[in-house]
C-alpha cells in the first residue's frame, strides 16, 4: 500500500509538528507588544465586490515576469538557465505552475494584507521549492540570536522555521513595521453594505406578498371564526394560488389592501460604499470592468501593480540568495511590459523613435510578437521590418533589385 503523505509533510519534509522550543522567547516590538498575526476568517472573501477587486489585481499582477540578474564587475548578466529562474518562471512547486503560484501569493496579499511563502531547501541550501502558506496564526520568536516564525495550521499542526526561510509580503504595514495592517476598515464598510443588501432583499419580498385586511359584513363573529376566515383566504389566494393575480370573494366579505412602500438606501449611499471598496484596493470601475483606456491602465499599473513588483523583487532577492550570492550581484526582479496596453498611436510613435534605445525583440514584444533569434540587438534603422517575420528567410532581397 502506497504511503499517504500530507501537503504539510511535502512542504516541511515531515508530518510532525514542531512548535517553538522551550528556550525561545516571543519577539517583542518597540512598544513591548508581541508580534502576532492571525488570519481573519470572516466571510468578506465571499463578497462578490471584494472578490472582483482581489481577482483583478491578482490576475494582472500574476503576469509580472521574473528575471534573474547578476551585476558583477560592471557587467549585467541575465541568467535564464539558473535554478532560481526555472522555479520562478515555470513551476515553483510540484502542485502549481508559475501563474497559479503568483496568483495565490498576490490574492492572499490583497485579501489579508500579508502573504507568506516558505522557501524549501535541500541539505546543500539549494532552493527546491516555493510554497505559499495558508495558516491560521503566526508568531515571531527570538531563538539562538535570530528571528524565527511559528506557523499554526488548523487546530494542532505547528511549524517553527527561521524567518530568513520565509518570503513575507505586506500591505498597509502595521505599527510594528513587520506585519501588514488589519482588515478592520474593509470589514466595517462591508458590514454597512451587507445591511443595505439585506434591505433591498427584504423590500423585494415585501412588495411581492399580499398584505391587507379582510372584513366581513356579517354580524359580530367569534374570534375563532375570524381566524378561520383569514386562514381560508390565505389558503385560497396565497398557498394554492395559480399565479393569475385574480381572486374571488362573496358579498359578505371584502378585502382592503394595505399599501406598503419599503425604504431602501439611496443610490448615492450605495455608491459611497462601492467607492470605499474600490479605494481600499486602489481600483477604478473602468479597471474592474476591463473598460480602461491607456491612461487609466498606466495609472493602475504605476499605483498598484508596480509597487507589488518592487516589493516582490526585493523580498525574493533577499530570501532566495545567500549573502555571498548577493555580494556577487544576484537579484530577482519582477517586471511587466506596460506598453503592451498602450494605444496603437503610442506604439507607432515608440517604433518611430525607439532606435538606439530598445532592442528589436523589445519592440516586437510591445506589439505582442514573438522574439527573433537575432533580435537582441539595439534597433538602428527605423525602417527595419520588425513587424513582418514572414521575410526572415528571404535572402533574395527585392525582386526588382538589379533592374
Amino acid at each position: 500500500m502506497a504511503e499517504r503523505r500530507s501537503l504539510f509533510s511535502r512542504i516541511f519534509g515531515s508530518d510532525k509538528s514542531t512548535p517553538s522550543p522551550p528556550k525561545s522567547t516571543e519577539f517583542r516590538i518597540l512598544d513591548d507588544n508581541k508580534a502576532v498575526f492571525t488570519t481573519y476568517k470572516g466571510d468578506f472573501e465571499n463578497d462578490p465586490d471584494i472578490r472582483a477587486c482581489v481577482d483583478t489585481i491578482a490576475r494582472n499582477a500574476a503576469k509580472l515576469n521574473p528575471k534573474h540578474l547578476r551585476y558583477f564587475n560592471g557587467k549585467l548578466e541575465i541568467l535564464n538557465n539558473s535554478n532560481i529562474y526555472k522555479l520562478l518562471s515555470k513551476q515553483p512547486n510540484e502542485l502549481q505552475n508559475a501563474f497559479k503560484f503568483k496568483y495565490q501569493v498576490i490574492y492572499s496579499l490583497e485579501l489579508y494584507n500579508n502573504s507568506f511563502i516558505y522557501v524549501q531547501k535541500n541539505k546543500d541550501l539549494k532552493v527546491t521549492g516555493l510554497y505559499p502558506l495558508n495558516f491560521n496564526q503566526c508568531k515571531l520568536y527570538e531563538y539562538e540570536g535570530k528571528i524565527w516564525v511559528e506557523f499554526q495550521f488548523g487546530r494542532s499542526k505547528k511549524r517553527f522555521v527561521p524567518y530568513d526561510d520565509v518570503i513575507h509580503l505586506t500591505r498597509f504595514i502595521s505599527e510594528d513595521g513587520i506585519f501588514g495592517g488589519n482588515t478592520k476598515p474593509i470589514v466595517k464598510a462591508l458590514s454597512i453594505k451587507h445591511i443595505m443588501d439585506e434591505g433591498i432583499v427584504n423590500a423585494i419580498k415585501t412588495t411581492q406578498s399580499i398584505k391587507g385586511v379582510i372584513k366581513s359584513t356579517q354580524a359580530m363573529l367569534k374570534p375563532e371564526d375570524v381566524k378561520k376566515m383569514r386562514d381560508q383566504f390565505v389558503k385560497d389566494f396565497i398557498e394554492e394560488s395559480d399565479n393569475s393575480g385574480i381572486g374571488g370573494l362573496d358579498a359578505t366579505t371584502t378585502f382592503d389592501p394595505v399599501k406598503i412602500e419599503p425604504t431602501t438606501a439611496a443610490e448615492y449611499q450605495v455608491k459611497e460604499i462601492d467607492d470605499k471598496v474600490l479605494a481600499y484596493f486602489g481600483l477604478s470601475e473602468e479597471i474592474i470592468h476591463s473598460k480602461y483606456d491607456e491612461n487609466q491602465w498606466n495609472a493602475f499599473y504605476e499605483s498598484v501593480l508596480e509597487p507589488i513588483g518592487i516589493q516582490m523583487s526585493l523580498e525574493f532577492s533577499n530570501k532566495l540568495f545567500t549573502p555571498t550570492e548577493k555580494n556577487f550581484g544576484n537579484e530577482i526582479i519582477f517586471e511587466s511590459n506596460a506598453l503592451q496596453y498602450a494605444s496603437n498611436s503610442t506604439k507607432i510613435s515608440l517604433l518611430r523613435y525607439g532606435n538606439n534605445i530598445m532592442t528589436i525583440n523589445e519592440l516586437r514584444e510591445v506589439f505582442n510578437l514573438s522574439p527573433r533569434d537575432d533580435g537582441d540587438v539595439i534597433m538602428q534603422d527605423v525602417n527595419h521590418n520588425i513587424l513582418d517575420s514572414s521575410n526572415d528567410d528571404n535572402e533574395g532581397g527585392n525582386e526588382n533589385e538589379g533592374n
